[in-house]
């Protein structure tokens, strides 16, 4: 998240925001620097998870937190547990976050496992059918960046509905958030 200076906060909005953007955008392709902005954005998480301490996977609700605070910085209404009125009443998404007609649904899990994705992709197929224009995002511990990033079978799975279904991934530690569209697995 944001450093206090005023500078850093107004930078990180605007990255952050360019990031919501693309994943709502309708364009298809990315130019060639797009893409190499793209691939420095994923070395940078890689850094970042490099530099962290060891450390048990976070809690469930801890990334909750995370992540919806995330979005509240970027001025999103954030929900947590909810039912959603197109659904059923024994749907409780982790984490809903609106703003001018955009929504997206997060599911938080904490280890990443293929059972752990295949409940997420429930979500996938039941959001792309009822809510045309919401995303859903699988988030994570921050931890779990080799996983869900360098390769095997999660990472086949998750690149391969980033593709066909717009599955989007969150990665998060107790104060910060960082965005993964499926706009940016897919390159």
């Amino acid at each position: 998240m944001p450093n206090k200076s005023p500078v850093r906060v107004s930078e990180w909005r605007g990255a952050n925001r360019q990031i919501l953007n693309t994943m709502f955008s309708k364009r298809n392709e990315m130019s060639k620097a797009e893409k190499k902005e793209v691939i420095g954005y994923l070395k940078d998480l890689r850094k970042i998870w490099e530099g962290l301490p060891s450390r048990y996977l976070l809690a469930h609700s801890t990334l909750a937190v995370a992540v919806g605070r995330y979005f509240d910085l970027l001025g999103w209404e954030v929900g947590f547990e909810l039912p959603f009125a197109d659904f059923d009443s024994s749907y409780r998404f982790d984490v809903v976050a609106q703003k001018t007609g955009r929504t997206v649904v997060i599911e938080v899990k904490p280890e990443v496992t293929t059972k752990a994705l295949g409940q997420v992709l429930g979500y996938v197929f039941d959001v792309e059918k009822k809510l045309k224009r919401a995303r859903v995002l699988l988030a994570t511990d921050i931890l779990n960046f080799p996983v869900v990033i360098t390769g095997g079978e999660i990472t086949d799975i998750i690149v391969d509905n980033a593709e066909r279904h717009g599955l989007g991934v969150m990665l998060a530690d107790k104060k910060d958030a960082w965005l993964i569209p499926a706009e940016f697995l897919t390159i």
